[in-house]
């Protein structure tokens, strides 16, 4: 008979013999469902986001043609799902999944979002039939007075047609009912600046708070008109906004380098000529500012 401490010592050693990742393992689990609209229908294409409340991790997951979504090897616990779908309203839920029986099919159904009462103008304005998106949203404005962002659709309308006088009627009737819609104040000061009228366009422009402004070619554009309008000094402050967004922008560059010889600024010139061919020393802009370079030299 084998003494005790003799079973004792057997059973360490085969414990030590077992590899440390299978000591360590955990059961994993799978779960699945099914995303529906209220009237039973499917969702194809819906994002399921699955995160784990104590592991903290994440998994990202698309429906199938049949609304259905399934994900294996998860830990065990309680998870966050999220369901999104265009159209349909946002819902999470939370489940505990278990690794010991079967997790039963989660079925969700989303409801609709309400349609905007400007959609089908939207849908004829995308097809680039402005004329027919113009009458659409004349008659939203007509049965819905309350619904001012008509002006700004109606003044894009009247803008595509080459109608400026209307297209900057429709805009102010926007900024009328709301004064400080970033997109109407952009598109207004836009029109102003293509009839050559330099002065109301940055009277609108001026109302935007110029720190939410991401896109440098509204500067660049600006920038480019002013300096055509011999406007030098607010051309270059412009130009120089525009390249603060965009520090590699080589037309900025190349703009901000022709003011700076307008001005006489020749070093400045020479600094801006030269930030283009160390950024694109390939491009049709850098063999022009080597042609300017070496003219000034």
């Amino acid at each position: 008979m084998k003494k005790p401490y003799l079973i004792f010592f057997a059973t360490l050693l085969m414990i030590f013999s077992i590899p440390s990742h299978l000591l360590s393992s955990r059961v994993l689990a799978s779960i699945q469902g099914t995303l529906m609209s209220e009237d039973k229908k499917p969702i194809e294409g819906a994002k399921v986001i699955l995160l784990s409340s104590e592991e903290g991790t994440k998994y990202e997951l698309t429906t199938d043609k049949k609304g259905k979504w399934r994900k294996v090897n998860l830990f065990p616990g309680a998870w966050t799902i999220g369901f999104m779908a265009e159209g349909y309203q946002p819902t999470n839920i939370t489940v505990t999944i278990s690794a010991i029986r079967e997790n039963a099919p989660i079925e969700v159904k989303l409801t609709r979002l309400p349609e905007s009462p400007f959609s089908y103008g939207d849908d004829l304005y995308k097809q680039a039939k402005y004329a027919q998106a113009l009458q659409e949203y004349q008659i939203v404005l007509a049965d819905h007075q309350e619904l001012s962002q008509a002006y700004g659709k109606i003044g894009l309308c009247y803008y595509r047609l080459n109608n400026y006088d209307k297209a900057i009627e429709a805009f102010k009737q926007a900024l009328a009912k709301d004064p400080l819609v970033p997109d109407i104040l952009i598109n207004l000061s836009a029109i102003y600046f293509e009839k050559g009228n330099l002065e109301e366009g940055l009277k609108y422009f001026k109302l935007l708070d110029e720190n939410t402004l991401k896109d440098p070619s509204l500067f660049y554009n600006i920038g480019i008109l002013l300096f055509k309008n011999n406007q030098i000094d607010l051309a270059l402050d412009y130009l120089k906004k525009c390249l603060k967004l965009d520090p590699k922008n080589i037309d900025g560059y190349y703009q901000l380098g022709l003011v700076n010889l307008n001005k006489g600024d020749v070093e400045e010139a020479k600094t801006n000529f030269l930030k283009i061919i160390e950024i694109s020393p390939e491009s049709e802009k850098a063999a022009m500012a080597k042609k300017i370079l070496d003219g000034i030299k």
